[in-house]
């Protein structure tokens, strides 16, 4: 037994720290492309351009990854759990017969966009987090559908990522349609030391598809033995935003990086972006990953962010609807909790930043709408319009969170802990390698790996008086998420925090460990048990 939870202390450590050696470079020929000279981040940005505002669309909408419009002005929103949503005149209604997604961690349902010529075809193309019966593990797959009534019907899968992936993270993906073709982003899968780099793997890759999900005849690897032949660049980490570039006709896709690194990469066909062999970020234990920001036949970001800004979502602004902002770049920041605005120059190169919708909350999609407004998802509120303050007399303003566990906690009192006495030594030494390791996998990307967290956006959990002091409000934000303010050691904090897909027992485990770490103590030993007490009250 001492062996086997040694054996998991140093996995859990190597998945921290994710190793320094990186396996060998995906053997195949560097494709010819222009070096691009990276560009770091400009000075900090402390303001708010404040000439805009959020309107409401819909709301009540958890994570609302992808958005995409219908003829006739409606929408279709996907909700990361996996839920499509048909909204008209700010009513939702939920589409049936959508797959079953693995909505675990950072899986669930995607992206979405409608086909050009829908009038014409009616397709809507849809990228989700793979469930299969008969395998473990998941993957990102890409199908096209149409609806009809309320209801998706003639679905087909046209891709497939494979070999599945047991972890639960980077599954991509956005979707962009050109000329013929789709594209489409799969993450690393959390494997970025196996797969960005191996062209006979999927995950770490932009994708190119005839529109019916045939492989071009032109896709830089069709052909070469075992290569998937969908690929059309690699050595990507995470690609969560992607949009085409309205001047040059290049595909554009943001890095969501490691701890900094965050990216800019405009697409080009057969070149590898390195990843990661070379970043410039690290860790989010603060390790290094690679000493190497450059090397022959890897092309260089952009644009790259440090501190990173954990982009997701992102549009060009080609609408009259915006005169100012009127050919430059908007991204989402997951992190700080607004709308970044990255003005270029005339060689499409990142000149300024600027922030707009500050305060906002998670920004999770960014689509330019057919009528011109920017578009924006927001983690556990829903779809909002930018509007001017100038031009809009009044907007429906987003409303004022306080701390929103969808519970007024009166269980609190009805609860009880076993105490740590009560429990066997080896009982609490198991559950604490058990705790250790989801932590490691879930929480250590914001609450980092001594649970020092992120001043001003992720709170600590080393020292934490919410953790202690509120036991059955942690258990219940672990369980079911949490949005809006709450206080933790005199300090606010103001976010979302997504359910994480945890199970009782995974929840017991990592509070019993969160509550014994870096100095934190507590007379509480968790069990499966009473943390299943913990409910979600219907409101």
């Amino acid at each position: 037994m001492k062996q086997s939870i040694s054996f998991l202390f140093l996995v859990s450590l190597l998945f921290i720290s994710c190793g320094e050696k990186q396996k060998e470079v995906a053997k195949v020929t560097p494709a010819p492309f222009n070096q691009l000279k990276a560009v770091k981040t400009t000075k900090e940005i402390t303001k708010d351009q404040e000439n805009y505002k959020a309107e409401l669309v819909v709301g009540g909408i958890d994570i609302p990854w992808g958005m995409t419009w219908l003829p006739d002005g409606s929408m279709l929103v996907t909700e990361r759990l996996g839920v499509l949503y048909h909204v008209k005149d700010g009513k939702k209604t939920i589409i049936l017969n959508v797959p079953e997604v693995f909505a675990r961690n950072q899986g669930g349902l995607l992206d979405i966009a409608a086909h050009p010529n829908y009038k014409e075809n009616g397709w809507i193309y849809i990228t989700y987090s793979l469930v299969k019966k008969n395998e473990k593990g998941s993957h990102t797959a890409l199908i096209r559908a149409k609806l009809e009534g309320n209801e998706l019907t003639s679905i087909e899968k046209l891709y497939e990522g494979s070999p599945n992936v047991k972890t639960a993270h980077h599954f991509g993906s956005r979707i962009v349609f050109d000329d013929g073709y789709v594209y489409f982003t799969i993450g690393d899968r959390g494997k970025r030391d196996e797969n960005p780099q191996d062209i006979t793997k999927d995950g770490g890759k932009v994708y190119r598809l005839h529109e019916d999900g045939r492989i071009p005849d032109d896709n830089p690897f069709v052909g070469q033995k075992d290569a998937k032949e969908a690929i059309f660049s690699f050595g990507h980490r995470n690609p969560q935003g992607m949009a085409m570039n309205p001047r040059t006709q290049q595909i554009w896709v943001h890095e969501h990086g490691p701890r900094g690194g965050d990216e800019i990469n405009p697409i080009t066909k057969a070149v590898n972006y390195g990843w990661p062999v070379i970043t410039y970020g690290i860790n989010y234990s603060g390790t290094t990953i690679t000493d190497e920001t450059a090397r022959e036949g890897m092309q260089q970001p952009l644009y790259y962010w440090v501190p990173s800004i954990a982009p997701s979502g992102m549009a060009f602004v080609t609408s009259d609807v915006y005169p100012d902002l009127k050919g430059n770049l908007v991204v989402g920041s997951l992190k700080f909790q607004y709308l970044e605005l990255l003005t270029l120059t005339p060689d499409e190169k990142v000149a300024k930043r600027e922030k707009l919708l500050d305060g906002i909350g998670r920004v999770r999609s960014v689509r330019q709408g057919p009528d011109g407004y920017i578009y924006v998802g927001i983690d556990g509120e829903g779809v909002f319009r930018m509007v001017s303050k100038v031009s809009q007399k009044k907007s429906q303003e987003k409303p004022k969170n306080t701390a929103d566990t969808d519970s007024n906690m009166s269980e609190a009192t009805a609860i009880t802990f076993m105490k740590r006495s009560e429990a066997s030594a080896k009982e609490k030494e198991e559950s604490f390698k058990r705790g250790e390791a989801v932590y490691n996998n879930v929480c250590v990307q914001c609450h980092l790996a001594k649970g020092e967290g992120v001043a001003k956006v992720y709170p600590p959990l080393a020292g934490s008086d919410w953790l202690t002091d509120k036991v059955v409000e942690s258990i219940h934000s672990v369980k079911y998420g949490l949005k809006g303010e709450i206080l933790v050691n005199g300090v606010k904090y103001r976010g979302i925090m997504s359910p994480l897909g945890l199970s009782d027992k995974q929840v017991a485990d990592v509070m019993n460990y969160t509550s014994t770490s870096w100095g934190n103590e507590t007379e509480n030993f968790y069990t499966e048990e009473a943390v299943s007490k913990v409910q979600k009250e219907k409101k």
